[in-house]
Protein backbone atom coordinates (compact mmCIF):
# COMPACT_ATOMS: atom_id res chain seq x y z
CA UNK A 1 0.00 0.00 0.00
CA UNK A 2 1.82 3.05 -1.20
CA UNK A 3 -1.08 5.43 -1.63
CA UNK A 4 -1.97 7.41 1.56
CA UNK A 5 -5.68 7.07 0.76
CA UNK A 6 -5.30 3.26 0.56
CA UNK A 7 -3.63 3.23 3.98
CA UNK A 8 -6.57 5.13 5.48
CA UNK A 9 -9.07 2.71 3.96
CA UNK A 10 -7.33 -0.39 5.35
CA UNK A 11 -8.80 -1.96 8.46
CA UNK A 12 -6.71 -1.29 11.55
CA UNK A 13 -6.58 -3.13 14.82
CA UNK A 14 -6.35 -0.87 17.88
CA UNK A 15 -3.85 -2.48 20.23
CA UNK A 16 -3.15 -2.66 23.95
CA UNK A 17 0.13 -2.24 25.79
CA UNK A 18 1.12 -5.88 25.17
CA UNK A 19 1.83 -5.17 21.47
CA UNK A 20 5.33 -4.15 20.48
CA UNK A 21 7.85 -4.32 17.65
CA UNK A 22 11.60 -4.55 17.40
CA UNK A 23 13.82 -3.24 14.58
CA UNK A 24 17.17 -1.68 13.76
CA UNK A 25 17.56 1.93 12.62
CA UNK A 26 20.86 3.46 11.58
CA UNK A 27 22.84 0.80 13.44
CA UNK A 28 20.85 1.03 16.67
CA UNK A 29 18.58 -1.73 17.95
CA UNK A 30 15.13 -0.85 19.27
CA UNK A 31 13.30 -3.48 21.34
CA UNK A 32 9.85 -3.55 22.93
CA UNK A 33 8.68 -0.45 21.01
CA UNK A 34 4.97 -0.09 21.74
CA UNK A 35 2.56 0.01 18.82
CA UNK A 36 -0.95 1.41 19.17
CA UNK A 37 -2.51 0.22 15.92
CA UNK A 38 -1.72 -2.25 13.19
CA UNK A 39 -2.91 -2.90 9.65
CA UNK A 40 -1.60 -5.16 6.90
CA UNK A 41 0.14 -2.08 5.47
CA UNK A 42 1.79 -0.67 8.59
CA UNK A 43 1.55 0.42 12.20
CA UNK A 44 1.87 3.40 14.53
CA UNK A 45 4.66 3.22 17.12
CA UNK A 46 5.76 5.30 20.11
CA UNK A 47 9.48 6.03 20.42
CA UNK A 48 11.43 8.03 23.04
CA UNK A 49 11.37 11.73 22.19
CA UNK A 50 15.15 11.86 22.68
CA UNK A 51 15.50 9.61 19.64
CA UNK A 52 13.02 11.53 17.46
CA UNK A 53 15.77 13.04 15.30
CA UNK A 54 16.79 9.55 14.13
CA UNK A 55 13.29 8.91 12.75
CA UNK A 56 12.95 10.93 9.58
CA UNK A 57 10.49 10.32 6.78
CA UNK A 58 11.81 7.62 4.50
CA UNK A 59 14.21 6.12 7.08
CA UNK A 60 14.54 2.36 6.63
CA UNK A 61 13.67 0.15 9.59
CA UNK A 62 15.65 -3.06 9.27
CA UNK A 63 14.51 -6.49 10.47
CA UNK A 64 11.19 -5.26 11.89
CA UNK A 65 9.51 -8.01 13.94
CA UNK A 66 5.99 -8.04 15.42
CA UNK A 67 6.59 -9.21 19.00
CA UNK A 68 3.11 -10.33 20.06
CA UNK A 69 2.83 -14.17 20.20
CA UNK A 70 -0.32 -14.22 18.02
CA UNK A 71 1.28 -12.27 15.16
CA UNK A 72 3.52 -13.53 12.31
CA UNK A 73 7.22 -13.67 13.23
CA UNK A 74 9.03 -13.14 9.92
CA UNK A 75 11.03 -9.96 9.34
CA UNK A 76 9.26 -7.08 7.64
CA UNK A 77 10.79 -4.50 5.34
CA UNK A 78 9.54 -1.06 6.46
CA UNK A 79 10.09 2.70 6.34
CA UNK A 80 9.07 5.67 8.45
CA UNK A 81 6.19 7.40 6.67
CA UNK A 82 5.63 10.26 9.13
CA UNK A 83 6.58 11.57 12.58
CA UNK A 84 4.12 13.18 15.03
CA UNK A 85 4.94 15.05 18.22
CA UNK A 86 7.98 16.51 19.84
CA UNK A 87 6.69 19.55 21.72
CA UNK A 88 3.33 20.75 22.96
CA UNK A 89 3.74 24.41 23.69
CA UNK A 90 6.67 24.81 26.07
CA UNK A 91 6.81 21.23 27.37
CA UNK A 92 8.65 18.49 25.47
CA UNK A 93 6.86 15.15 25.16
CA UNK A 94 8.30 11.89 26.50
CA UNK A 95 7.26 9.95 23.40
CA UNK A 96 6.95 10.70 19.70
CA UNK A 97 4.65 8.82 17.34
CA UNK A 98 5.90 7.39 14.09
CA UNK A 99 3.88 6.01 11.22
CA UNK A 100 5.50 2.92 9.77
CA UNK A 101 4.73 1.64 6.29
CA UNK A 102 5.39 -2.03 5.57
CA UNK A 103 7.09 -2.47 2.21
CA UNK A 104 7.40 -6.21 2.08
CA UNK A 105 7.16 -9.50 3.91
CA UNK A 106 6.92 -13.15 2.97
CA UNK A 107 3.55 -14.13 1.48
CA UNK A 108 2.72 -16.42 4.43
CA UNK A 109 3.47 -13.58 6.85
CA UNK A 110 1.26 -11.18 4.86
CA UNK A 111 -1.58 -13.68 4.81
CA UNK A 112 -1.26 -14.31 8.55
CA UNK A 113 -1.23 -10.59 9.36
CA UNK A 114 -4.23 -9.94 7.12
CA UNK A 115 -6.17 -12.75 8.82
CA UNK A 116 -5.25 -11.50 12.29
CA UNK A 117 -6.31 -7.91 11.56
CA UNK A 118 -9.58 -9.07 9.97
CA UNK A 119 -10.58 -11.51 12.69
CA UNK A 120 -13.98 -10.82 14.24
CA UNK A 121 -14.01 -8.82 17.46
CA UNK A 122 -14.96 -10.68 20.63
CA UNK A 123 -18.58 -10.07 21.76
Amino acid sequence: MTNPQDRRLARRAILGAEHAISFRLKGRDYREVRITNLSPGGCFALVPAGDAGRFTRGSTLEDLILEHPDLPKGPISAVVSYVLGGHTGEEPLDLVGIGIQFLGMAPAEQTGLQAWVNQPLAP
